[in-house]
């Protein structure tokens, strides 16, 4: 049986406030952590005042301990006797992933613990003497930690004084502890500025259809007997993509930044715009979690290049292709669109600044 124990009885000094309750997206920091071992384990237990318990009454919610050391027994102390493997997790970590949590209880599984760590990419110094350290002899550790039960509780129970996490307590009593590689995103939330910013924007455009050899959209050329016209290349998906990170990061429109009274722009492939507004919502700080297009079209049919348009449109924004979205529909015989005297799309764009 697996099990987890989520440790949040922390008082969010360094924080200024209850960071655990801050929403993040949609929903509060403690949910979004205890949410990403849905399905994994068998029992949560969550050590947290008891405000928490109406929010989590499928949990375990016990009252915490003055340390975390305190906090984690109790914790421990509810578990099943069914439970073999538990992971113990630091509940202001909102952002770890099902897949490492997975692979720590399959490490665990084996060897009696699992541990996720991180090579130093920072220069290191001993305060004392402010020496130089040599960073590859170091490894910082994150958390979910997962344990054999019966070794862990008997190293807590035999443990003397306070420590920072459950590996320490773990090596004191046994000796020994499996190493696996963390993930970068799994941070904790420690400070203000740990919690990324979400913006979200909508873009529109429209353009004209006449006869022609082909059109390009979602910088993907499809050969047809049209052409859409306007001063670039009239690659409309990638147009109201634009508009749509643009105004997620508010931002002045493509109108703006590439006027059409511009002859540097004349006949322009669209992707070429699109990396310069990539650059400039870098420089913003933001990234691009993931965007959503739906093409209105009578003519040509859309759907046999959905594909291709996902896979260019996530190498230009360097998401993975499971973060586009490109749908197509018609308009019912309505409008312009309907009539096929032109192609419009409206695009949505999740963005984030870390």
């Amino acid at each position: 049986m697996k099990s987890v124990v989520i440790v949040a009885y922390g008082t969010g000094q360094r924080y200024g406030s209850d960071k655990l309750s801050e929403m993040l997206l949609d929903k509060k920091v403690l949910r979004h952590t205890v949410d990403a071992f849905y399905n994994l384990v068998d029992e949560v237990v969550i050590v947290a005042d008891s405000k928490w318990k109406d929010d989590f009454p499928f949990a375990k919610v016990v009252e915490g301990g003055a340390t975390r050391t305190q906090s984690v027994m109790k914790g421990l102390s509810a578990l099943s006797d069914k439970c073999d493997l538990v992971a113990i997790h630091d509940g202001a970590r909102p952002f770890v992933s099902k897949g490492l949590v997975a692979k720590l209880f399959e490490v665990a599984r084996n060897t009696g613990s699992a541990v996720p760590s991180l090579k130093v990419t920072d220069t290191l110094f001993r305060v004392d003497d402010v020496e130089p350290v040599n960073r590859d002899d170091y490894r910082t550790v994150q958390t979910p930690q997962v344990f054999d039960r019966r070794k862990l509780c008997q190293a807590y129970q035999e443990c003397n004084g306070q420590f920072t996490d459950d590996a320490t307590v773990y090596f004191n009593k046994w000796g020994s502890l499996s190493l696996v590689d963390g993930q970068l995103s799994n941070r904790k939330i420690t400070y203000k500025g740990d919690v990324p910013q979400y913006r979200t924007g909508v873009g529109f455009d429209v353009h004209p259809l006449t006869s022609g050899d082909g059109i390009v959209l979602g910088g993907c050329r499809i050969d047809c007997n049209l052409h859409l016209v306007g001063h670039s290349d009239a690659d409309v998906v990638v147009h109201a993509v634009m508009d749509a990170l643009l105004s997620a990061c508010g931002l002045p429109d493509i109108g703006h930044l590439f006027p059409d009274t511009d002859s540097a722009f004349k006949g322009i492939d669209s992707t070429k715009l699109l990396e310069e507004v990539m650059a400039i919502i870098s420089t913003e700080g933001y990234h691009v979690v993931n965007v959503s297009a739906v093409v209105m079209a009578e003519q040509p049919r859309i759907a046999p290049h959905i594909e291709a348009m996902k896979n260019r449109l996530s190498s230009l924004l360097d998401i993975s292709p499971d973060c586009v979205g490109i749908s197509a529909t018609t308009t019912e015989k309505l409008g312009i669109v309907g009539e096929g005297k032109g192609i419009a799309v409206h695009a949505s764009a999740l963005v984030v600044k870390p």
